[in-house]
């Protein structure tokens, strides 16, 4: 009789894990969702600082987004207590407030800066709310896999995408190249390209279950003709040393249409952790 009783408080135990896990994955999501929105209030302040008009009026409503996804979030995290880390996101809180109050006073390479460690924050808060969240279960190597491929890889490069879309953006406003920017774009395109290199390996190691994900990972792998063309316009318009032919509005585009593509692939990665189960449940229920 004890043993079924161990047993059965084992399994509420895991039960009560996987409920949390749940919940915590969810956050994972609604907290990518923020980066994106910031992602692209980076790129529409950089070209408002630059002189576009049409990207004045995004920063606004983009503001509100932000703040209201803000308010969301605390409650979604009240929920998820045991796995959050208050100060760290008390950090982030901070910081936005200072690129939502600031920006209008900042250079445009500051005012990338600024947002650029903002997204490092809340990319590393991810990263380690995401790690809690699977360590609460036992699971097998290609999940762990996977897991790595959404929380890590896939963010990592959008990230490196939503740095070159503000710096583009910005850039072909002004219509000539900075030294500033020049430095960063130059880098960036470099790390682009090992990162790219990096994403499609790590999608191999993925189980087959994981490569379920294939409609979304074949809308990406679409998107490579695009991110030729984009960076075509880097390497031979923006850093040509010319005059900047390729305007604000078509820079900004193409590169969302690639971020939003790789977007799709990370939340139906999470999708599919969301589903896993732990491996002792598993057994359990498969008795």
């Amino acid at each position: 009789m004890y043993n079924a009783e161990a047993d059965m408080s084992n399994l509420a135990e895991l039960h009560q894990n996987q409920q949390l896990r749940i919940k915590a994955l969810d956050l994972v999501k609604s907290l990518f969702e923020q980066v994106r929105v910031v992602q692209q209030h980076r790129a529409a302040t950089n070209a408002a600082l630059a002189g576009n008009p049409f990207f004045e009026s995004k920063t606004r409503v983009l503001a509100r987004e932000v703040n209201a996804r803000f308010k969301e979030l605390e409650r979604q995290q009240a929920e998820c207590v045991d796995v959050i880390d208050e100060r760290q996101w008390e950090d982030i809180r901070n910081a936005w407030q200072t690129v939502h109050l600031q920006w209008r006073q900042d250079e445009i390479i500051e005012n990338f800066e600024l947002h650029s460690h903002l997204v490092k924050q809340l990319l590393d808060y991810i990263s380690i709310l995401g790690n809690k969240a699977e360590d609460l279960i036992e699971t097998g190597s290609q999940h762990q896999a996977l897991s790595h491929y959404v929380l890590n890889d896939v963010p990592a490069f959008i990230e490196m995408l939503g740095q070159i879309r503000a710096l583009g953006t910005s850039t072909a406003v002004v219509g000539v190249m900075d030294d500033a920017c020049e430095m960063r774009l130059r880098f960036l395109m470099g790390q682009l390209n090992k990162q790219q290199i990096k994403v499609k390996q790590q999608a191999q190691h993925l189980s087959q279950e994981a490569l379920d994900i294939t409609s979304s990972l074949i809308d990406a792998l679409l998107c490579e003709p695009k991110l030729e063309r984009l960076t075509g316009i880097v390497m031979h318009d923006l850093l040509s040393g010319r005059e900047i032919v390729t305007s604000a509005d078509e820079i900004f585009t193409l590169s969302t249409q690639i971020i939003d593509a790789h977007y799709n692939v990370m939340n139906e990665g999470l999708r599919l952790l969301r589903l896993s189960m732990d491996r002792r449940m598993q057994a359990w229920v498969s008795r």
